[in-house]
């Protein structure tokens, strides 16, 4: 049986508690011992959150079904490796924090794309996914001075994530703003730091906290699962450019992809679901090439495919729209 609270109780459980603790043992010993010592913790996760658990084994359990290829079979060990890789990722992010991820470590894949769109002047929307290490894309700021990344979460502590960021680093180029709805004032500063040719990111995975239900269901590993709206209904009001944005670790460097999902995001008045179904759908087959390419790399710890309680997509006045 599944979890049915929703994914954000589920994932924030302990989380900022467990980056703290992270951060001192990262402190005190650094990244090669703080691997080791973080298994205890992560097993002790893996043992008392059956409802993580169970997600993350049927997660694993489809692509073993979907791409053998992977060699997964979607077993307790599968899971506690999900898991395993987690919590390594929790130490890359304090890694990117302190800025010690140089971009000479950093492979990008897409880079042209991304280039054309700063040299334009005008910032972009990055669609990116729970998958890999977003904090990573704070090494772009070596690729271009003055680029500057605002990621939108749907957890409820983004200010004290913000603060925990700022004790590590001080760095300003890369800021997190709390989207449980956006209100006009939240889509005016986004829309000034587009103009300024700033990034926005928004998780394309994962469906905000109130409002009304939107989500578009299109095939996801061999199975339809909802994905949310919101993000592309977003979109559609910046009037810019929609990058996919994907992080993953191979060894022991990164590699950051961006690809052109769109110029601009369209929502004719009297097409508007068959178009959110075109966007949404060739975002989810971007997403599932990814997790085929790195399958641990998907940190979907809920029930992803039947969502008992599909929180709300983004509240925005769709008035502003234009065909």
């Amino acid at each position: 049986m599944s979890d049915p609270r929703p994914w954000f109780q589920i994932e924030e459980r302990g989380v900022l508690w467990g980056m703290r603790l992270v951060l001192a043992v990262y402190r005190l010993l650094g990244r090669r011992l703080c691997l080791w010592l973080i298994k205890p913790a992560v097993l002790y996760f893996w043992l008392t959150n059956p409802g993580a658990r169970r997600a993350s084994r049927d997660y694993l359990a489809r692509l073993a079904t979907w791409a053998p290829h992977t060699g997964l079979r979607g077993n307790r060990r599968d899971s506690l490796r999900h898991f395993q890789a987690f919590g390594a990722t929790m130490i890359d992010k304090l890694s990117a924090w302190r800025g010690e991820v140089a971009l000479d470590t950093v492979d990008v894949i897409g880079r042209d794309t991304l280039i054309k769109v700063l040299d334009s002047g005008r910032g972009a929307v990055l669609m990116g996914a729970h998958l890999g290490n977003m904090e990573v894309c704070r090494a772009l700021s070596q690729l271009r001075p003055g680029v500057r990344l605002t990621v939108l979460v749907h957890t409820h502590h983004a200010e004290k994530f913000n603060r925990l960021l700022s004790e590590v680093s001080g760095d300003a180029s890369l800021s997190l703003i709390q989207v449980s709805s956006l209100n006009p004032a939240t889509a005016i500063v986004l829309q000034q730091r587009i103009d300024a040719g700033e990034l926005v990111a928004i998780m394309g995975d994962r469906v905000p906290l109130s409002g009304t239900p939107r989500t578009t269901t299109v095939p996801f590993l061999g199975a339809p699962a909802p994905f949310p709206q919101g993000p592309f209904i977003l979109a559609s009001l910046l009037r810019c450019p929609v990058l996919s944005l994907f992080c993953v670790r191979r060894q022991q460097r990164f590699e950051i992809h961006f690809a052109r999902l769109t110029e601009r995001v369209r929502l004719p008045r009297h097409e508007r679901q068959a178009a959110l179904a075109r966007y949404v759908g060739a975002f989810a087959a971007e997403l599932e090439r990814h997790c085929l390419g790195a399958p641990l790399q998907w940190f979907n710890f809920y029930d992803f495919w039947h969502q008992h309680e599909t929180p709300a997509s983004y509240s925005v006045d769709t008035e502003r729209e234009r065909p």
